[in-house]
């Protein structure tokens, strides 16, 4: 009777490999192909090879296409391998062999676990075949090795259960493979959708916050897929060891309820999209509920009203309810009066649910910090604007207690002219880092007159200043060489005397602190750009405003003035609209629109009027004329836009359309 049982387990491994053994095949092969002979081709005399951290996961090693096989094959593995339950006359008949459900269960695991396994422990031998056959260090070493060996086997481990959770709850193949891809990103996606609906109701929310700090976590492809070998930085990795670790006890659960559901499952469920009956209202609400969501945050998004929100949650809704009815009833006759009573009663529900949501943030929406609990202070135009600035070490934060008041004014009148729909103002954000080490993050959107005054008093800050242009914070004695370039214009200047440079320097900082918010919000006439190049660290970018009156002072008694500033001389001629104030589209595209309509521009030639037109504004989204700037030869577009508000424009200007009207 042993010698029996024994025989029977082995049939079932090779039953199992018969079915799915070419998913193992298909595995290795990828693996193989990623792995073993990219690095036989990279070992070759005449392959150039870059320096990388990213040990496995570099582009030599083709780390897109491990994805793919990664994410790809053990939910083939999990789909193939229990397609059975899925088949009536083929779970009747399996289920009819005597053996108990959960050994069969067991078997079924091991065969999945040893075939997508087998295929990664085969290509770490392989790899570590290599070090000791060849100088492999530039690519990778032991510890690379093993950190890849344990990532592809876990990750691919929590796949594989998740496929086989979804399996156990559902009753067609199809559905297994697409709900298996739902649900490893379903964290995520529900995260957001939820961070992005309180974004409409919460004055100073940000979803971009949330998801960054939290959200990659939340799956395990946007955990990985997020990973970028092409620059990877010192010691970073794909997915961290505490994240593995969790991924470890996840599939662990995802185990052992799966082999509950197994044995609970009724035969009779083959064939249903929803297999478990205490499933169905729940996958029913759980469905309506994304789709709301998802239509609340599209009409929101694209219109930015209350009313278009409603409307969003009320079309997302029906949609995700009916559409969820008939897959759990296999039917479209799904629009009686109790389906639609069932819908109202759901409405109700989400409706006081709502209602209450703005009601408990109001606390959130109101806080500022006192002053004499914040640490240090950032104020910026986003959350990656911030993150950028902590990781490249630019400079240091705002702490003086009286740009620190500065910012606490600026904030509060924010909350007070604040409204979270709106959508078209400038962005900003604020980061209050606390002395106890916790962090207050709030991000606003508003029109900038509204609070011009208050953040006039900030922006004017030395503090502020070294914050926002990065220039400041450069020390000379590293700088090794400055380009200076127009982008209509012809070559870079370069500035490498290091006497210079530090001349240069330190007339462009003293613009800089002396500047005005005026001065300092729009960009006046054509860009200049300029880029210090510095020893061992990243180039610092930088714009050349014309009203840098030291720095351009010093670059024309260096004769570098006519080569990176365009002059009147350089233009052609120049084509002047006069422009709605009220439109919103960039200053190209309002341009060109003018130009397809009937209005006769005026064309100026003159070279003292040329000078004055290019006094415009290159950023500023409204005014009431636009001039577009032709360099040499026509062509079908203005190389170059400005734009005027009409107090600014010259008199030459407005005399000419006034005389049109």
């Amino acid at each position: 009777m042993p010698l029996k049982t024994s025989s029977f387990k082995k049939e079932i491994f090779k039953q199992d490999f018969r079915n799915v053994g070419w998913v193992s095949i298909m595995y290795l092969v990828g693996l193989l192909f990623t792995l073993p002979l990219q690095l036989a081709m990279a070992l070759s005399d005449d392959y150039g090879v870059e320096p990388s951290s990213a040990g496995l996961f570099a582009s030599t090693f083709i780390f897109e296409i491990q994805c793919l096989f990664l994410f790809i094959m053990p939910v083939l593995m999990a789909v193939f391998l229990f397609r059975y339950m899925h088949v009536k006359s083929s779970s009747d008949f399996i289920h009819s062999l005597p053996i108990r459900r959960e050994k069969l269960f067991n078997y079924h695991i091991a065969s999945g676990l040893v075939f997508l396994i087998a295929p990664i422990i085969l290509n770490s031998i392989i790899l570590l075949v290599f070090i000791g056959a060849a100088d492999v260090s530039e690519f990778y070493t032991v510890n690379d090795l093993g950190y890849w060996t344990g990532l592809m086997v876990i990750v691919t481990l929590l796949v594989f259960m998740s496929g086989v959770f979804v399996g156990t709850l559902t009753g067609l193949s199809a559905v297994q493979g697409v709900l298996t891809y739902i649900l490893l990103v379903f964290p995520i996606g529900i995260f957001g959708l939820i961070s992005f609906h309180l974004s409409f109701y919460i004055t100073g929310f940000s979803e971009s916050v949330v998801l960054d700090q939290l959200g990659q976590q939340l799956s395990p492809i946007v955990d990985v897929v997020e990973y970028y070998p092409m620059n990877p930085g010192e010691g970073f990795l794909p997915v961290d060891y505490v994240t593995l670790g969790i991924y470890v006890v996840v599939a662990v659960l995802f185990y052992l309820v799966s082999k509950f559901i197994y044995k609970k499952r009724q035969l009779e469920s083959a064939s249903q999209a929803i297999a478990v009956t205490w499933l169905k209202p729940i996958f029913k609400y759980g469905v309506t509920f994304c789709f709301a969501l998802f239509g609340a945050m599209y009409f929101g998004g694209t219109q930015n009203t209350y009313p278009w929100i409603i409307c969003g949650y009320v079309l997302g809704g029906l949609f995700g309810y009916f559409l969820s009815t008939m897959l759990v009833k296999k039917t479209w006759r799904v629009f009686s009066f109790s389906y639609w009573k069932s819908f109202a009663w759901y409405g109700l529900a989400v409706a006081i649910l709502l209602s209450v949501i703005p009601l408990l943030m109001m606390g959130y929406e109101e806080h500022v910090p006192k002053s004499g609990e914040v640490e240090s202070v950032f104020l910026g135009t986003d959350y990656y604007h911030y993150e950028n600035y902590i990781s490249s070490g630019q400079g240091k934060l705002i702490q003086s207690g009286e740009t620190l008041e500065a910012v606490r004014k600026f904030h509060e009148k924010m909350i007070q002219e604040g409204n979270p729909l709106d959508r078209n103002g400038e962005r900003f954000f604020i980061a209050y880092e606390m002395k106890n080490g916790d962090k207050v993050q709030r991000s606003y959107q508003i029109d900038q007159n509204r609070v011009e005054t208050s953040l006039q008093t900030v922006a004017e800050t030395k503090e502020y200043k070294e914050m926002n242009y990065p220039i400041l914070n450069v020390d000379a004695n590293q700088a090794q060489r400055i380009n200076l370039h127009s982008p209509h214009m012809g070559d870079e200047v370069y500035i490498v005397d290091p006497v210079k440079i530090s001349s240069f320097l330190e007339q462009i900082k003293e613009d800089i602190y002396e500047g005005s918010y005026e001065n300092m919000g729009s960009s006046q006439g054509l860009e200049s750009y300029g880029e210090i190049m510095l020893e061992g660290e990243e180039p610092v970018q930088f714009s050349l405003e014309r009203f840098y009156e030291k720095a351009n002072e010093w670059l024309q008694s260096e004769g570098l003035y006519d080569q990176v500033i365009v002059q009147a001389e350089d233009v052609n001629y120049v084509e002047v609209y006069p422009w709605d104030q009220s439109t919103e589209i960039p200053v190209h595209a309002a341009f060109e629109q003018m130009q397809r309509g009937n209005i006769d521009p005026l064309r100026i030639e003159d070279t003292q009027e040329v000078e004055q037109v290019l006094q415009g504004k290159t950023n500023q989204q409204n005014g009431s004329y636009l001039a577009g700037i032709y360099f040499r030869e026509r062509f079908s577009h203005a190389d170059a836009v400005l734009s005027f508000q009409k107090d600014e424009a010259p008199s030459f200007v407005k005399d000419y359309f006034d005389g049109k009207e």
